[in-house]
């Protein structure tokens, strides 16, 4: 699933494995997939891989982007996690499209990153754009959907 942001930049967001794939019975440990991303940015280039962002927090973002999606007004206007290395920030709406800021912090900053700076990438997005990451999420998520607590 690849946002594609303003000037070229890009962020590529997989699930790549469970961080326990053998725990099943711990409403947390269950359910921290392992988060694989790939920046280009006017920051400069870097991939991270960490389980940031837990299964349900996926599926909060998929609701967020939904609300953007049908006009209304998402509970937050910047979605923020557990683990604090992402956050989704709506930045502007209009008619045409919506600005989503991609925020970087601790561990998914670049490794050499500045800890007095910001790290973010600007997303334009129509509702036909919004609909195509919606739906990558999905099918990101679709392997790793929340498994039962025994």
């Amino acid at each position: 699933m690849i946002f594609q942001g303003t000037n070229n930049q890009t962020v590529e967001l997989r699930i790549i494995d469970y961080q326990f794939p053998k725990i099943t019975n711990c409403e947390y440990d269950s359910n921290w997939p392992i988060i694989y991303l790939n920046v280009k940015s006017d920051f400069g280039n870097w991939q991270y891989t960490d389980p940031s962002l837990l299964v349900k927090e996926v599926l909060e973002i998929i609701d967020w982007l939904k609300k953007i999606y049908k006009n209304e007004t998402p509970k937050y206007k910047c979605l923020e996690f557990i683990e604090p290395n992402l956050a989704f920030e709506l930045i502007n709406t209009g008619v045409d499209f919506n600005t989503i800021r991609i925020k970087f912090d601790l561990e998914s900053k670049p490794q050499n990153a500045d800890d007095e700076k910001d790290y973010f990438v600007d997303c334009n997005f129509n509702n036909s754009e919004l609909n195509k990451i919606i739906e990558g999420l999905k099918k990101e998520l679709k392997p790793y959907l929340k498994r039962a607590v025994k």
